[in-house]
């Protein structure tokens, strides 16, 4: 039986010298980095469980990169290359949010793992993503609003839609509950909630990030943008 076997897949031998293939890139390190966050998070990304999972020695990793926060600078710049920043200097302030703060939260629902990531890694080492908030910026200091909102503000869209993140998975059904009888308030609004959904034509998810980011951008243009200082 092994003799068989043996037969039917001869060993094949590499030719001395270098691969004719790069066999590694930070393009593999980079999708191997997502994909271990996504299965451990960002705690269980170490040098080792990344060489592992590429099936590598971790010192063939230093080639490409030098240190695990090298790798996840390499993953923060990643993700902000993916989000729209075209439209400050280009529309109206409100419209080039609206774009930035979609396709962030597009973005990450394609990889939610990367909020973490996102909170932890210092600007200082990611210029690519430091030069997207300089867009953003930009845009609200050329749309007259003062110093002192515009981090304020930015942030709170942020954290809106890491919030947005969070609630993608939920079921559209949510908040009806299993006996309408016992809880006649909350199916009563469920339901109403649901044709508004319906009426839309929009995902439940969809509707309330319109609904919420419509109503963040209103009052902070009416607390900082309408007048030019904060009330």
């Amino acid at each position: 039986m092994s003799t068989s076997r043996a037969a039917a897949a001869p060993s094949v031998r590499r030719a001395p010298g270098r691969p004719r293939e790069r066999v590694l890139d930070r393009d593999l390190i980079a999708e191997a980095a997502f994909a271990e966050i996504r299965a451990a998070g960002i705690r269980g990304l170490t040098m080792r469980a990344l060489a592992r999972r590429l099936g590598v020695t971790p010192s063939a990793l230093y080639n490409h990169v030098s240190s695990r926060d090298d790798v996840l600078a390499l993953l923060q710049e990643r993700f902000a290359a993916t989000v729209d920043t075209t439209g400050f200097g280009v529309v109206p302030l409100r419209e080039a949010l609206s774009r930035w703060a979609w396709s962030y939260l597009e973005s990450l629902r394609a990889r939610p793992e990367l909020v973490p990531l996102i909170v932890a890694v210092p600007l200082a080492h990611t210029p690519y993503t430091a030069l997207m908030y300089q867009r953003v910026v930009t845009g609200f200091t050329e749309a007259g609003w003062p110093d002192e909102s515009i981090i304020t503000a930015m942030s709170i869209l942020e954290t809106y839609i890491f919030g947005a993140t969070a609630d993608s998975e939920s079921p559209d059904d949510v908040y009806q509950p299993k006996d309408p009888g016992r809880s006649p308030v909350l199916a009563r609004t469920a339901t109403a909630f649901a044709a508004t959904v319906a009426e839309r034509d929009l995902r439940p998810r969809d509707l309330l990030f319109t609904i919420g980011l419509d109503a963040l951008l209103t009052g902070m243009h009416h607390r900082w943008g309408a007048s030019g200082r904060a009330r």
